[in-house]
């Protein structure tokens, strides 16, 4: 099930006005209810549109009412209705079932901000795609009959199917491996993580293969245990100073013959 979730401004006044006639109708005269509360309670209105990717004919526009961390009221296309989730929900549904302004307005709203919205994302209309970042980390395990865990991130891809495996040599690995959850990150795209305990043997090395619809091919990372993470680290930097080093020795013995050409002798008496 795709879910389109719309808060949109236009709506607001049309849910605030949702929101008084449940606070005026609201059961408990000993409960303090409103857009603004004391005592920590919360009130929260979500507005969704829910479609099935592959029909739009069973389209659902959906308000949710929630106080304090329980949904206590909802309006349903489907049904063309409130409903109550709770006893004092069902009470308030009967009389907001009474407004039929207000459903014909809802049913407006469905096909104005629903129907609009999946004719833009509906499948086929949109191929959108993003490559997968994917890097390896080792870390010392000291509670495991391994000695090493490598972790393989890829992280920002869309869409979510993924295939994450890890080779030895060449060889998929199957023991010893786990995954993370699929994790969103907030911007359409997902991350996850993969695990492989494992004792390093010389000669061995160790790849995180990841195969996923925006790659034209399987993005290979490979790890080898024959040089530990820290001391190739130690090894870029040593490099990079060295290479440093002769720049800036070329500069200076450029600017010395410079100088020397432009000097003019002069013989002595």
């Amino acid at each position: 099930m795709g879910t389109s979730s719309l808060q949109i401004s236009s709506l607001y006044t049309q849910y605030l006005r949702a929101l008084v006639l449940v606070s005026l109708m609201f059961c408990s005269s000993k409960t303090s209810f409103g857009v603004g509360f004391s005592d920590g309670y919360v009130m929260q209105t979500m507005v969704d549109c829910d479609y099935s990717d592959s029909s739009m004919t069973d389209m659902m526009y959906s308000v949710r009412y929630v106080f304090n961390q329980e949904e206590f009221l909802h309006y349903d296309t489907k049904i063309q209705k409130y409903v109550g989730n709770t006893a004092c929900g069902v009470k308030n549904a009967e009389r907001l079932n009474k407004d039929k302004a207000q459903l014909a307005q809802l049913l407006a709203d469905r096909d104005r901000y629903c129907n609009y919205n999946i004719n833009l994302y509906k499948p086929g209309t949109i191929d959108y795609k993003e490559k997968p970042s994917v890097q390896i980390r080792s870390n010392k395990l000291s509670s495991s009959q391994h000695q090493t865990m490598l972790v393989c991130y890829v992280i920002g891809f869309y869409p979510h199917e993924i295939k994450v495996t890890w080779l030895r040599n060449g060889v998929k690995v199957t023991a010893d491996v786990s995954y993370s959850e699929l994790l969103p990150d907030g911007d359409w795209t997902y991350q996850i993580h993969s695990y492989l305990e494992l004792t390093p043997q010389s000669g061995d090395s160790y790849t995180c293969r990841v195969e996923h619809s925006s790659l034209a091919e399987a993005i290979e990372e490979k790890w080898d245990p024959a040089m530990p993470e820290s001391k190739r680290n130690k090894i870029i930097i040593g490099a990079s100073g060295i290479v440093l080093g002769l720049v800036i020795a070329a500069a200076g013995l450029i600017y010395y013959k410079k100088k020397a050409t432009g000097r003019i002798l002069v013989p002595s008496d």
